[in-house]
């Protein structure tokens, strides 16, 4: 996947006016990907294409050491998007175009879901179908509210984000390192951003596509990860206001039959009710394990090779 991205890089068109390196920041002990990268130096495009080796394991410490290398190099602005997706063309172009028209110093875009991988099972095959429904939803229900100046209901992730490198080097605002393995570094970063006063927003026209591996394409996983990343978010909840713990208990009651509705309608929809099953059973749960002192360790294993 690390190799498509990069082929992808290689096609990308380039915005006018902008000095623009591609860095892989491998998040290893020891470098797995490092001799892909050294293969091709410059990308057909043009575009320099480097690498680091971040050996603190988490991905607040990847995310943290491509900052530090940007700002090393007096880069104005740090893009990000993850090694299993691919990018648009005209993605970069249209993402600057967006940062350029915005008074935002942080900004997010769409991801959307790739075409599925051959040979699925048929319960893969349709849990890839109800992804790429509620990765629709999603966009659409973004868009409503979003603009280039504010975030509306969007949450600004680094699947496709864009902000400026004065966040990390004058803001002193980092990726919170305390969350090795749990994720939710970049909501956290974006409510860090929100609380200094500075705006934040949208450019709806920059699509990411992330390939979704077989093993990530089971009902199992996506619980996990929605309990996973609940679970993150609660518990910075439960800091700001502690009397949360109580009241997820009260809504017991009412979880339990949402989630008895969505089994029912199981066979009549099969296309959406299995993702909202999942993230409805593993969103409530998260909460009330945060709420009983577990915390999440999503990316202590690595899927997806």
């Amino acid at each position: 996947m690390v190799a498509e991205l990069i082929a992808s890089w290689g096609q990308m068109q380039l915005p006018d006016n902008c000095d623009i390196r591609c860095l892989i920041v491998e998040n290893d002990e020891h470098p797995s990907t490092q001799s892909l990268i050294a293969a091709q130096p410059v990308l057909p495009n043009g575009v320099p294409l480097d690498y680091v080796l971040e050996t603190e394991a988490g991905i607040p410490f990847g995310r943290n050491r491509a900052a530090k290398e940007a700002i090393a190099r007096g880069d104005d602005l740090l893009v990000f998007v993850d090694d299993d997706e691919t990018v648009a063309q005209d993605w970069l172009v249209s993402l600057l175009k967006g940062y350029r028209e915005s008074e935002a110093v942080l900004l997010g875009a769409p991801l959307r879901i790739a075409p599925p991988p051959d040979q699925l099972t048929w319960f893969q095959s349709l849990m890839h179908d109800n992804l790429r429904f509620s990765y629709e939803r999603r966009e659409a229900l973004t868009a409503k509210t979003a603009t280039l100046n504010s975030q509306g209901r969007a949450v600004i992730a680094t699947n496709n984000w864009i902000a400026e490198t004065a966040l990390f080097r004058d803001e002193n605002i980092w990726f919170d390192e305390s969350l090795r393995f749990s994720g939710g570094e970049d909501t956290r970063f974006q409510r860090d951003v929100k609380s200094r006063g500075f705006a934040i927003g949208w450019v709806k026209d920059a699509f990411a596509y992330e390939t979704v591996p077989c093993q990530r394409l089971s009902f199992l996983y996506q619980y996990r990860r929605t309990r996973d990343q609940a679970n993150t978010n609660f518990q910075h909840r439960l800091h700001e206001k502690p009397s949360s713990r109580y009241k997820i208990f009260l809504k017991l009651p009412g979880k339990a039959l949402q989630i008895l509705f969505l089994t029912i309608l199981l066979p009549f929809t099969p296309q959406k009710s299995f993702i909202r099953l999942a993230k409805r059973a593993g969103n409530y749960t998260g909460k009330l394990g945060a709420a009983i002192g577990t915390r999440s360790t999503h990316y202590v294993k690595t899927t997806g090779h």
